[in-house]
């Protein structure tokens, strides 16, 4: 039975070492401490350059989306532009045709004036000259002469 008390089993706890499974339980939590703060750092790290990324491209599409907006200014003034420029054509065009009427109808005028002129000056005169002619008729007794047209026979 002596035997029996002076062999420890295998298993042990006295067999164990305390101060060097504790020394080994720190290492290994402090192991682990480190790789856990690496890991924080590299996702912090990780999640710092998606922030800036992202901010990035959307200062890009900002700077994207103005330049389009700028754009979209410059062809709405542009179509502006030449919206007033066509119907300052339209009008230019319309004054044109306006003042082409006015000449034609100022020329219309002027030849109706003339011609009306012209039958008054020649109706004058035609009875000039009959009046001529009747008074040299009465001067040299001459008679009038017959009317020998068609319709005097009617």
């Amino acid at each position: 039975m002596a035997h029996n008390i002076t062999k420890v089993p295998k298993r042990s706890p006295f067999l164990v070492d305390l101060v060097a499974e504790n020394e080994r339980i720190d290492e290994e939590f402090e192991v682990r401490k480190k790789r856990q703060s690496r890991k924080e750092k590299l996702l912090t790290k990780r999640r710092d350059e998606m922030k800036n990324d992202i901010i990035l491209r959307a200062l890009q599409e900002a700077n994207k989306l103005e330049a389009l907006r700028r754009e979209k200014r410059k062809i709405l003034e542009e179509e502006k532009r030449l919206k007033a420029m066509i119907e300052i054509e339209k009008l230019n065009a319309q004054r044109k045709d306006d003042r082409v009427k006015a000449e034609r109808a100022e020329r219309k005028r002027k030849r109706k004036k003339m011609t009306s002129r012209q039958a008054l000056n020649k109706s004058i005169l035609d009875d000039r000259a009959k009046m001529e002619e009747k008074i040299l008729r009465l001067k040299h007794n001459i008679e009038s002469r017959p009317n020998n047209t068609f319709h005097s026979f009617a």
